[in-house]
């Protein structure tokens, strides 16, 4: 389950219907017309939002109030249901997190409640509990620009499973191993010996892996995770004694420890013993059985010596951690070797990945960065993280075009037409924290991820007429029930016939329904801004008290802060103008925000007449010119657009009075200064004053950033 942010909603609906198809299946197991193979989960591994699915996936897993086959709970918005079996998984992922909670009194990522005072005892979940908890009188301390507190309060009620699920799950694993990744930012040193010298590294790359007994009665061995440290947790400790309760409560923290998302969301503190770096076992086929590679601790100290740690978001460095999954699968006889049942009529395991942005990240244009220090050092941290997640061994494994091993859910949204729409999921806007303005866009997520996870069963999991599996059944199974959907490609190129390995029974079987395209109303819109504003002021002179002291910080604070009367300062209102117009822009990008219905008449598929919209919005610019324009939205416009058309759109535009989208044009003269026609929204048009000091006068410091042709 790949890192995601807010995205995770769509990871949680994909995991809810993967565990409704199995419980269907498992209910009806034993009919004479139902398929009579088994389908088994072993292993689950995460980063970030798929740490926390993970992890309260696994919670869900144990709690007697999740959905038996055919039950389902609802939230009605709008005369639609959005369905859950899971309820567990849908409030942590859906209910609760938000910047702005619909009551007041309820905390949410733009709450002050963590600029108060710390929290200890159980409701301290910035540290594993065999660290020293946070001193209650001590002063408030900024440790992220939202507040991470309600994270705290969502994995707390996670883990307060009021009754535990009686049975074993039989399609669980005895032993359900998870692996959660970290960014360990304190680091573990290691040490390459050669002759005249030692060399001496750090990893920051770090996991922790969890053994979950008692969810699942599946007898099954892993030969990568039984012999790799673990630590030990069962389904009855959730309602034991405390000392059972602080295992999954430190497990909650871990998974937090991974979605620690840098600056946005705080860092946790996990406590480790040194004893389970001295027989990790590494996911790579090379060394997965050398256990001579130990961290060279300095002083030498026995192995149950404790270590402490700073952690950040885990996908940082492993955003998608399916090597450990693909491990954990492995017999004893292929840890030194990649999987001889690769192809798609021997295989018999098989990972499923799910991520919400499996698309394609192009590289930069030629010629960017360019080489002054602040582009560089742009373009720095973006580099280090994407060459930290490369993984060229996983490379070599795609070579097999027949693979059956491997499989990915990622989004897909039609409409009613069954045309594939630009973006399928609602929280992808803001880099993934989107789905955090909204709970429409948290449910309809999540309820993507349920009907995508339907279709991915119906349609890509399965195996070719003939397979071993399918030739086990029952007489009395009919298989035209259970035959996979057939693509275009199939029949063209003469495909056999391919039957379901999750069979979906009963009303697993009923259509998830399309969830409607979400939107926010200005009057959101605004709220968000106000409660941004709020936080903003809290926060800013926190950090300064705590980074900037003396004369220094009170000069700085005159520049950053409100001041007497609430003048506003500078550089306050700059950066408040840019989180506002980034939001406004991502949302009109992607049709999420209403009042933005466009006129027929613009000569441009909507999306991508929205691309140029979205552009005019942009907060790095305040007027553009039409190459500009053009150069920003070629990478993602549908086809190539022509000068001329965004010209031609541009210039109708500037009729619709009184609209949001309505373009104001700047005046011949600003034309003859600068060379170029140039454009705005009415919205964000520049005054008068303004213009007349930047153009009549002359005056440099008021003339309007723009992209020069």
């Amino acid at each position: 389950m790949s890192g995601a942010i807010s995205a995770g909603a769509y990871t949680a609906g994909v995991f809810d219907f993967l565990i409704e198809a199995l419980e269907a299946w498992e209910a009806a197991r034993g009919r004479a017309d139902v398929p009579n193979h088994r389908v088994g989960l072993k292993a689950m591994s995460g980063a970030s939002a798929g740490a926390i699915t993970a992890a309260i996936g696994a919670i869900a897993l144990a709690d007697a109030e999740s959905k038996g086959p055919g039950q389902y709970g609802e939230y009605i918005r709008d005369g639609f249901a959005f369905r859950y079996t899971l309820p567990r998984l849908y409030e942590a992922w859906v209910a609760r997190p938000t910047f702005v909670a619909e009551a007041s009194n309820v905390t949410d990522l733009l709450s002050d409640s963590d600029l108060k005072k710390e929290w200890s005892g159980e409701a301290d979940f910035s540290r594993t509990t065999d660290l020293p908890p946070a001193d209650p009188k001590a002063p408030a301390v900024v440790t992220s620009l939202l507040n991470a507190r309600l994270l705290d309060e969502i994995a707390g009620d996670a883990i307060a499973v009021k009754q535990l699920a009686q049975t074993p799950r039989a399609y669980i694993s005895t032993t359900l191993h998870i692996y959660l990744t970290l960014s360990n930012l304190r680091g573990v040193p290691y040490l390459v010996p050669f002759n005249g010298g030692d060399y001496h590294m750090i990893s920051h790359g770090d996991r922790v892996h969890y053994g979950v007994t008692g969810l699942g009665g599946w007898p099954s061995a892993s030969a990568f995770g039984d012999s790799d440290p673990q630590r030990a947790v069962d389904k009855t400790e959730l309602a034991g004694s405390q000392a059972g309760r602080n295992k999954w409560k430190d497990f909650s923290i871990c998974a937090l420890a991974s979605s620690a998302f840098p600056v946005g969301l705080a860092p946790r503190l996990v406590g480790a013993k040194q004893a389970e770096y001295a027989q990790r076992r590494f996911p790579m086929e090379d060394i997965v059985e050398d256990k001579t590679i130990v961290p060279n601790w300095r002083p030498p100290a026995p192995a149950s010596t404790p270590f402490r740690f700073a952690c950040a978001d885990g996908g940082i460095i492993d955003n998608d951690p399916f090597e450990y999954a693909r491990f954990a699968l492995k017999e004893e006889s292929e840890l030194k070797t990649p999987p001889a049942e690769c192809v798609l009529t021997l295989a018999n395991r098989a990972v499923i990945m799910i991520t919400p942005f499996p698309e394609e990240k192009p590289i930069l244009p030629d010629g960017e960065p360019s080489t002054d220090i602040v582009s560089l050092i742009t373009a720095l941290m973006p580099s280090l993280i994407d060459q930290a997640r490369f993984k060229p061994d996983e490379l070599a494994l795609a070579a097999c075009e027949d693979r059956g091993s491997r499989y990915l859910i990622g989004p897909s949204r039609d409409d009613e037409n069954n045309v594939q729409q630009r973006y399928g999921i609602a929280s992808g806007l803001l880099g993934g924290f989107g789905g955090f303005v909204a709970r429409a866009f948290r449910d309809h997520d999540y309820q993507l991820g349920r009907r995508n996870c339907q279709r991915f069963l119906q349609a890509s999991f399965a195996v070719p007429e003939g397979d071993p599996i399918v030739e086990s059944w029952p007489p009395a199974v009919v298989r035209e029930n259970y035959k996979a959907i057939r693509t275009k490609e199939d029949d063209e190129n003469n495909r056999p016939d391919y039957y379901c390995l999750i069979p979906l029974i009963d009303k697993a079987a009923a259509p998830v329904e399309r969830p409607k395209w979400p939107r926010i109303s200005m009057d959101e819109f605004n709220k968000l801004q106000d409660r941004i504003a709020t936080r903003f002021d809290l926060v800013a002179p926190l950090l300064l008290n705590q980074n900037v002291k003396g004369v220094l910080g009170a000069l700085l604070g005159l520049v950053l802060l409100p001041v007497i009367n609430k003048i506003p300062g500078l550089a306050r209102d700059k950066a408040l103008a840019f989180i506002k117009w980034t939001i406004y822009a991502d949302l009109v990008r992607r049709d999420q925000i209403e009042d933005w219905t466009l006129p027929g008449n613009l000569g441009l598929e909507n999306d991508d007449a929205r691309l140029i919209l979205a552009e005019l919005l942009n907060p790095k610019y305040d007027l553009r010119t039409v190459n500009g324009i053009l150069r920003a939205v070629g990478p993602s416009a549908s086809r190539e657009i022509k000068a001329a058309e965004v010209e031609t759109m541009l210039q109708t535009l500037k009729t619709q009075s009184g609209r949001h989208f309505q373009v104001w044009e700047a005046p011949d003269d600003w034309t003859a200064k600068y060379g170029t026609k140039l454009y705005a929204l009415v919205i964000r048009a520049p005054s008068a004053v303004s213009g007349y000091l930047a153009v009549g006068l002359g005056l440099d410091f008021f003339k309007p950033t723009f992209d020069a042709d």
